[in-house]
């Protein structure tokens, strides 16, 4: 973290600043993230660590609170008809891009329009279901679904806006150079691989942040980001490893704080390729894993032990949904009823996304390796992995993490367990399922079909979860600041100490 101070050079000149304003103190801290953004554009990509330079710099029409809930951001109140299918969502007035352009419907508009037409957008995903999306108001913006979907204003968190006429004007390869959001930072520079820098933007509609400028290195190994946290050149380091915790506790100058997060890691299945089409070999694998030993040993503490896709932070978590008991001569009755026949199967799982990640995988290698299953550990960086995900290549096991950054079990369903998702497994039964909790309005309701779902996954085991992450972020001690369940890395609150 750095601080300059600007002020005249002769002493009259400063005797006179200081009778009519305080000196301008300059503030800086530096983020680590495990890899570099992969876009400056956020009608293009959904991973996390470009998220985390979006959300400083784009605003969306709505916002997760930071205990979960939803409330406005770009748009001020909405309504909605009686089956979810029809939503009107009012603008805020004078909000300004960081050009000086004005916010109006039609950059809305025109911001949803260009993602749906975009056949390449992972984000085009997250709306499916918009038939038509009208301006109509000056500041007001009307969905129209093609089917009801009662979470649809925590879903428009997912969206950043963009100004319609400057995107146009410079296009896109300019635009993801020279990005314009209407957030509370503006970006100054991206030097791939190297730092993303932005400061304060003076006229977001929120108040300017107390922090004038934020720099985000890609600083990959978990010993490297944590050197930098405690030679003071880096400020904040998400994800701590849990071996590095007390380490740094102990330090002058930073603190470790913990968060139980929205994520939950699972292992997967290609349940429609051999072996892994044989439920038996699932449930196998299922019992075969320790998740108190992983939760307790491994991460220190740092995890729970889980039996569902969703964390108990989020919309649709049911506590009486257990995890799976640890019985490995259980789990080598169901190997000898499966038609696995000792061949080598290949373990795929990210080296440097997850805390101890590398080290879970292997432990899960061993537990598996312990009732007869044979694996083969490929380890590779979460740059490349996540593609793999979006485009359903993982087939094999494979080790992933979700953490629905909507804080509502709709996102793991529809992208995980829905017929048409980046999962592999599918029931008629489960769609009819997801179908019925969107147009729920009752929360009540809607909880008793989502815990359905999660029960029929638990017998069919098309994942095998493993524990919710209790997460550890070290920050400098001169950093006012709070992480956040769903991962967010805000800035626009966050303040230095006098």
């Amino acid at each position: 973290m750095t601080r300059t101070l600007r002020s005249g050079a002769a002493l009259s000149a400063l005797a006179l600043a200081l009778s009519t304003t305080s000196a301008l103190a300059q503030s800086e801290i530096t983020v680590a993230q495990s890899s570099d953004i992969r876009t400056l554009d956020p009608s293009v990509d959904t991973s996390p660590i470009s998220l985390n330079v979006f959300q400083n710099v784009y605003s969306a029409l709505t916002q997760i609170a930071a205990d979960g809930g939803v409330e406005p951001e770009l748009a001020t109140g909405w309504t909605s008809n009686d089956d979810s299918t029809e939503w009107t969502f009012t603008l805020r007035e004078g909000v300004t891009f960081h050009d000086g352009t004005p916010l109006t419907a039609e950059d809305v508009v025109w911001t949803y329009e260009k993602i749906m037409a975009d056949e390449g957008s992972p984000v085009r995903a997250y709306l499916s279901r918009v038939d038509t999306v009208e301006a109509t108001g000056d500041y007001e913006v009307t969905f129209t679904l093609s089917a009801p979907f009662a979470p649809w204003p925590r879903q428009l968190t997912l969206v950043s806006i963009l100004p319609s006429d400057t995107y146009q004007e410079r296009g896109a390869e300019a635009f993801n150079t020279d990005p314009v959001g209407s957030g509370p930072f503006r970006i100054v520079s991206w030097d791939k691989d190297e730092a993303v820098t932005m400061e304060a933007f003076d006229d977001y509609w929120g108040g300017r942040p107390a922090i004038d400028r934020v720099i985000w290195r890609p600083v990959p190994s978990d010993s490297a980001r944590a050197a930098g946290l405690l030679s003071g050149e880096l400020d904040v380091v998400p994800l701590l490893p849990p071996a590095l915790v007390e380490r740094i506790a102990a330090a002058d100058g930073v603190e470790v704080k913990t968060v139980a997060s929205n994520r939950v890691l699972y292992i997967g299945f290609d349940t429609n390729t051999p072996p892994y089409d044989d439920v038996n070999l699932r449930r196998a694998i299922d019992h075969a894993i320790n998740r108190e030993a992983i939760t307790e040993r491994l991460l220190r503490g740092l995890g729970e032990p889980m039996g569902q896709i969703v964390a108990p932070v989020t919309f649709g978590y049911d506590p009486a949904i257990e995890p799976t008991p640890y019985d490995p001569d259980r789990a080598r009755e169901l190997l000898a009823e499966s038609n696995y026949d000792g061949e080598e199967l290949t373990f795929l799982y990210p080296n440097n996304r997850y805390a101890f990640g590398t080290e879970v995988a292997q432990a899960l290698g061993g537990f598996l390796d312990d009732i007869g299953v044979n694996v083969r550990l490929e380890g590779m960086e979460y740059s490349a992995y996540f593609p793999l995900w979006l485009g359903k290549e993982l087939n094999s096991i494979h080790m992933f993490g979700f953490g629905p950054s909507i804080m509502d079990a709709q996102l793991p369903l529809g992208s995980l367990l829905a017929s048409d998702s980046r999962g592999y497994w599918s029931d008629p039964k489960v769609d009819e399922l997801i179908a019925a909790q969107l147009a729920e309005a009752d929360p009540e309701a809607r909880q008793a079909l989502i815990s359905e779902i999660w029960g029929m996954v638990k017998d069919n085991v098309p994942y095998s979860m493993l524990y919710n992450e209790v997460q550890a972020y070290g920050v400098s001690s001169e950093l006012n600041w709070e992480p956040r369940p769903d991962e967010r890395l805000l800035f626009g609150d966050a303040t230095l100490s006098e």
